[in-house]
């Protein structure tokens, strides 16, 4: 009996749950129907005539719940002297009263919609606000360009190699512009919206997934302003390092599935040491709170140029590291790397991991390889730190950067065996 009854409780929880966020929402001025009762009401009749299975009484039934939300819903505002019509609420009780009809057959799937339906009534005046206020026209272009990309051109372009030395395949370059342009375009709408209120440490992060390097450099400055927030900026600092050696994971699991479980601890253990050793400096220092607001300009990451740039230069990393590969073996793996570290650690770890999934390189090849170009990476920003925030913050970022590397490294040699049956 209790089987039978999940659809019709489905329906109404999935009912009450809208009803009661429409109630709350209820503008004072105007006296529409719907609510915490009615709602949960029209989803058990539309679970009711789902149950019935009568296609004519269906229709009918459905038809009079229809034209009844509408009549229901056109309602006289006295501040503005008005007939109007709620259409958010009148919607969403059309949807309820569907969403009890689909809690008959599929419950799970029913209540998940509630619960969406639910979050978008919920976060109304936030999206009105965000659409209106929180993003610029440049940036609705970069929404654009990445939907293009990412809709339009992925599917268009050859799922194969298109050259005779099989190094370049343009799904899978493309791919990889879309995932970290996906991961970077968030990280720069989020840093917008929480920078100003979670502070330094927020601006290191997300901005860690824009460009790490930029962040670095912007954080750096901010020392010479504010010298009292030390371990502010180093956390900030080291969070924008940790960021980035995150956004190379899902690079790996996303482009070399095969390879990930093999090389992507290389770049997790270090993450995850600078978490914690972020999560260690707010502890020594939990009053470091700045009262004034510090901004760190963090420019859009997508554009059009932006984007044919860097297709461009993971395609020349591609063919410039195969063809040192190929006329030099791993020495020449290991000098492009080493170069490739001081322009883009991306480029490197996606090219690696791609050679190794093709069985070009060795897993253990590949594994030095990122270990070399997040050294020289990492010893890039060191020199941005020197050179921009001084000796002091140079000696702290020094430190947590050795700590960091160091857990990498030592994964290699306590995990060699991991390579061996491939050598």
């Amino acid at each position: 009996m209790f089987n039978e009854m999940i659809p019709f409780l489905t329906a109404i929880l999935a009912g009450f749950l809208i009803g009661f966020e429409r109630e709350r929402a209820k503008n004072k001025n105007s006296k529409p129907i719907s609510g915490a009762r009615t709602f949960p009401l029209l989803a058990l009749t539309g679970a009711i005539i789902a149950f019935l299975g009568n296609d004519i009484l269906i229709i009918i039934i459905s038809l009079f719940v229809g034209i009844l939300i509408l009549i229901s819903h056109v309602y006289w505002n006295k501040a503005k002297s008005t007939w109007q019509v709620g259409s958010t609420t009148a919607v969403a009780a059309m949807l309820t009263f569907l969403l009890g009809f689909l809690a008959y057959s599929h419950s799970q799937l029913a209540i998940i919609l509630a619960v969406i339906l639910f979050g978008f009534l919920t976060l109304k005046k936030r999206l009105h606000s965000f659409a209106q206020n929180g993003i610029t026209k440049e940036e609705m272009t970069a929404v654009l360009t990445f939907l293009i990309s990412a809709i339009v051109i992925l599917p268009l372009l050859p799922n194969e190699f298109i050259d005779p030395w099989e190094l370049i395949h343009p799904t899978r370059i493309w791919m990889l512009f879309v995932v970290i342009a996906g991961v970077e375009f968030s990280s720069y709408i989020a840093l917008k919206q929480l920078g100003l209120k979670w502070g330094l440490l927020a601006t290191g992060f997300f901005g860690g997934f824009i460009s790490a390097t930029a962040t670095t450099f912007n954080l750096a400055g901010k020392y010479n302003e504010r010298p009292n927030q030390l371990i502010n900026i180093t956390s900030g600092i080291i969070l924008a390092e940790v960021a980035s050696l995150l956004i190379q994971v899902i690079v790996l699991i996303i482009i070399a599935p095969s390879v990930a479980s093999n090389l992507v601890m290389f770049l997790a253990i270090p993450a995850i040491i600078g978490l914690l050793c972020t999560m260690g400096l707010g502890a020594i220092k939990k009053d470091s709170t700045e009262t004034e607001e510090i901004t760190v300009k963090i420019n859009n990451p997508i554009s059009l140029k932006k984007t044919v740039s860097f297709a461009l230069l993971i395609s020349i990393g591609l063919v410039f590291i195969a063809l040192a590969t190929r006329l030099f073996g791993d020495t020449g793996v290991y000098l492009t790397s080493l170069l490739g570290g001081a322009v883009s650690l991306r480029v490197v770890t996606f090219t690696v991991s791609e050679l190794a999934s093709s069985g070009e390189i060795l897993l253990s090849t590949a594994s030095i390889s990122i270990l070399i170009a997040m050294t020289v990476n990492m010893i890039i920003k060191l020199g941005i730190i020197f050179k921009v925030g001084g000796v002091k913050l140079f000696s702290y970022c020094l430190f947590f950067f050795l700590v960091m590397l160091c857990s990498s490294v030592a994964f290699y040699f306590i995990d060699m065996d991991l390579f061996m049956p491939q050598a």
